[in-house]
């Protein structure tokens, strides 16, 4: 082979090289350019560096939600970044009624229809939070839901008993949500 149909050759190797070099340029830098932008979370800051959980108030029939709620709630605004809990001298307070407590019925038992095998519980809550500096209410009587599905083993009781930490998590998760996010 001659050193010109040697040069031929490499010529039209490197010109598509140089239009697939063109266009992964043409993609890639709109593509960083966007990603340099990108944060994690919202940039809009609530306007408190500190909050109380006010004692929560059990308005419905399952018994001790309110106990194992504050203490989720509290762990859960504690990973917040930006935000401090406190008992005193907060900048804001939360208040958190359990308004209502629901199960129904997702699916029956294949030998009778009457009798559930799995359940959707449900759990409503009704949150306020003030500015204790300024007074002004951020948020009143804001309706948050969890739900939650129960699998009956032998005892409704007792798969509900082990369902309710993870529905007062989620209930937990969507308040810390109402609370730091945009409004």
């Amino acid at each position: 082979m001659s050193a010109a149909k040697t040069t031929a050759l490499c010529a039209r190797a490197r010109r598509p090289r140089g239009a697939l070099f063109s266009v992964a340029l043409f993609f890639i830098v709109p593509f960083l350019s966007a990603c340099a932008n990108y944060t994690l979370g919202t940039r809009a800051k609530p306007p408190f560096a500190s909050i109380k959980v006010s004692p929560i108030v059990n308005d419905t029939y399952a018994p001790q939600t309110q106990a194992l709620l504050h203490q989720q709630l509290n762990d859960t605004l504690a990973q917040e970044s930006g935000i401090t809990l406190r008992t005193v001298g907060a900048d804001a307070t939360l208040h958190v009624r359990l308004e209502r407590y629901e199960h129904s019925i997702a699916a029956t038992r294949p030998t009778d229809t009457v009798l559930g095998s799995a359940f959707t519980l449900r759990l409503t809550a009704r949150c306020t939070l003030v500015n204790n500096r300024t007074g002004e209410v951020l948020f009143k009587e804001r309706e948050v839901v969890a739900t939650a599905d129960a699998h009956d083993t032998g005892g409704f009781s007792a798969v509900e008993y082990q369902t309710m930490p993870v529905l007062t998590r989620e209930l937990a998760r969507k308040i810390r949500n109402a609370v730091t996010g945009v409004w």
